[in-house]
Parts: structure tokens; C-alpha cells; sequence
């Protein structure tokens, strides 16, 4: 009780302020999470699920589950719908979003797609279960409470051959009738809109090895730039191994395993190079992916 006490009072700044978006570890298999243009890109059916246990053991760490399905709906048309639920100590939320894309072909085998997002989320800042040494605390009142948010977010996806790009706001508008994100003394939005570019090629290196380097920059104007990477290795195309840097310090590995041809398991681990504090507890990831 008294650990997890003293957790949430160094995270009540960032409750208070919670960004809609926390990261994934394994960007490059979630792209829909940020981009909406992404949604049908492939010529089939795709699925993905992850689950994030960040500072594992660590009572109260920030724990985030995703799951996302896309397929094309005809030649131009795309679409996907993702649900995410993202907890912190007992506060949390649980997203849900319906994405359409529409294909712009710019050569053989090369096309732009741009994209749109509708979310709904229900948010509690309620700090219902947690320890107080006074009901009536200045800083947790104002900033507890639950709702309803709305999202509209847009993006646009480039793909040619084996690389891809794209930039999305998920976060363009924002609806929040319950004023959850609004500063009690200014009456003003805490929100600002998240821009995420990301991008990747796979680079063939013989018949049975092949290299694919990831990038995830991430703007948000009241923090640094965020950039995060990931370089997989894949043999014989039934297994992956990776290693990965997370911003600022962090350093991950991770591995895929082919089960079938259209039937992924993966797992990432991710450690800080700060020897103290909470990011030198580890983080788990765990992934199951369907199609190609």
C-alpha cells in the first residue's frame, strides 16, 4: 500500500495531464494505433494484439492492451477498427475507434492512402481505491473525475514495394464535454494533438536473411521529441530477432516466431540504462499477429 502511494504521487503530474496515446513498444506491428491511413493497406485481412506491462513487479505500473483488425473494402476503399485499454495505478481508460482510408495509386506497386479516425473513451481519474491523507486534497479533487471523450484524427500512409512512411494525428480534435482534461484554474484544454511519423524497409540481404529497420518519431508541444527504433532480422521468414531504443535511455530486444505463414508470436523486453528509479524495473511485451 505504502509503494503504491508513494507511486502515484510521482506520477499525479502526468494523470492529471494524460496523454490519450501512450507508446507501444512494437510500433511497427500497430501502425493503425497512430496512423489511420494505414487501415487496408495489405491485400487481406490483418490482426494484431498486444499486451504492455510496463515496469514489471512494480505495484501500480502502467499497464496497456491492443487489439486492431484492417482489410481492404474494395480497391481504394480500407478499413479497420481497433479497441486499447491503457491503466495507470487505478486510473484508466478504454478506447475504441472506427478508421476508413482512401487509395491514391502513384505508380506500379506505389500508392498514398489517406485516412480518417472516429474514437470514443471512457476516462476515470477517479482515484477511488487509492490512499489520501485528506478527502478534501487540493490537487487530487479537481483532477478526478470520469467521461466520455471524442476523437477525430486523420493521416496518410505511403507504401512502395518494401518501404513505407507515414504521418498521422490521431488526436486532431478532441471532445471532452466532461472537461476532464481542463485546467479547474484557467478553464483552458490541458490536450495538445500528438504527430506521429513512422516509417520502414526491408532490405533483402540473401534468399533466407532479410533486414528491416523501424522508426517512430513522436511530436507533442509541451515535451521533448520523442523517437523510438527498431532493427528486426528475419530468417527464412519464420523467425525474428530484434533489438530496439526507447527514448531517452532505453534499449530492447524482442523476437518473432512463425507458427504458420499467416501466424505470429512475439515478445519484446525493454530495460533502462538509468541504473535508479522506476524505469529500471523491466518491461514486458507480448504479441500475437494474424495475416500478412
Amino acid at each position: 500500500m505504502w509503494n503504491r502511494f508513494l507511486f502515484l504521487v510521482a506520477l499525479l503530474p502526468f494523470l492529471s495531464k494524460a496523454q490519450i496515446y501512450p507508446t507501444i513498444g512494437q510500433f511497427h506491428q500497430a501502425a493503425l494505433y497512430y496512423n489511420p491511413g494505414y487501415a487496408g493497406s495489405a491485400t487481406n485481412l490483418r490482426a494484431v494484439g498486444i499486451h504492455r506491462s510496463q515496469w514489471a513487479k512494480l505495484p501500480g505500473a502502467p499497464n496497456t492492451q491492443f487489439v486492431a483488425i484492417d482489410l481492404p473494402l474494395g480497391k481504394k476503399v480500407g478499413g479497420g477498427a481497433l479497441v486499447h485499454r491503457h491503466q495507470i495505478a487505478d486510473t484508466w481508460q478504454i478506447g475504441l475507434a472506427a478508421n476508413a482510408s482512401y487509395r491514391i495509386n502513384v505508380g506500379r506497386e506505389t500508392f498514398v492512402q489517406l485516412g480518417l479516425k472516429a474514437g470514443l473513451y471512457q476516462v476515470d481519474f477517479s482515484f477511488s481505491n487509492d490512499f489520501r491523507w485528506d478527502e478534501n486534497d487540493a490537487y487530487l479533487v479537481p483532477n478526478a473525475g470520469r467521461g466520455m471523450l471524442a476523437t477525430i484524427g486523420t493521416g496518410a500512409y505511403f507504401k512502395k514495394k518494401s518501404f513505407y512512411a507515414g504521418i498521422g494525428i490521431p488526436d486532431l480534435v478532441v471532445v471532452d464535454p466532461n472537461k476532464l482534461y481542463v485546467d479547474a484554474t484557467t478553464n483552458k484544454s490541458l490536450l495538445k494533438r500528438n504527430i506521429f511519423f513512422h516509417s520502414g524497409i526491408k532490405i533483402n540481404i540473401s534468399e533466407f536473411i532479410a533486414i528491416e529497420p523501424h522508426i517512430l518519431l513522436r511530436y507533442y508541444p509541451t515535451r521533448p521529441l520523442n523517437y523510438y527504433a527498431n532493427l528486426s532480422v528475419i530468417f527464412n521468414q519464420t523467425f525474428t530477432a530484434g533489438i530496439g531504443f526507447v527514448f531517452p535511455k532505453g534499449l530492447a530486444l524482442y523476437t518473432y516466431v512463425n507458427v504458420s505463414p499467416k501466424l505470429i508470436l512475439g515478445y519484446r523486453y525493454e530495460i533502462s540504462a538509468n541504473t535508479f528509479g522506476i524505469q529500471s524495473y523491466g518491461t514486458n511485451e507480448i504479441l500475437i499477429r494474424y495475416g500478412f
